[in-house]
């Protein structure tokens, strides 16, 4: 499956029937980039209400948001300082309810987060290869 990048953060979500139905992502630092709206579901929709609920620095990183042709968010990551994002957040292509956390396993608490270590790594890399195919 091809999924497409958006570089950015939250700008508003909606919040339909005590879920997150949608998120619009814009790019603070480049105007002219237009915003998009990306719709979410199961666990990626929960820990994106908790964390917005939150004062955690995470929130505001621009971090690349991987989505679908559909428009549905498949995952999240956080870029850290080092060769490796500090954090990805997925969830099962198998069961959208189960949240997939590779990295830093709390809110990330600094604007510039180290990157996840190569234990980390090599787990998401074993990860993908078991579940993406």
């Amino acid at each position: 499956m091809k999924l497409y990048k958006y570089s950015g953060t939250i700008e508003e979500f909606a919040v339909e029937r005590g879920r997150i139905s949608y998120i619009k992502l814009f790019d603070v630092t480049d105007f002219d980039k237009a915003p998009t709206r990306l719709e979410v579901f199961g666990a990626l929709s929960e820990y994106i209400k908790a964390i917005e609920s939150t004062d955690a620095e995470e929130r505001y990183i621009k971090s690349d948001w991987y989505f679908d042709s559909n428009l549905y968010l498949r995952r999240i990551e956080v870029p850290g300082v080092g060769d490796w994002p500090a954090k990805i957040i997925t969830q099962s292509p198998d069961d959208i309810d189960q949240l997939e956390i590779f990295g830093e396993q709390n809110y990330i608490k600094t604007s510039k987060p180290e990157s996840m270590s190569r234990e980390e790594f090599c787990r998401l890399v074993a990860w993908e290869r078991e579940n993406m195919n």
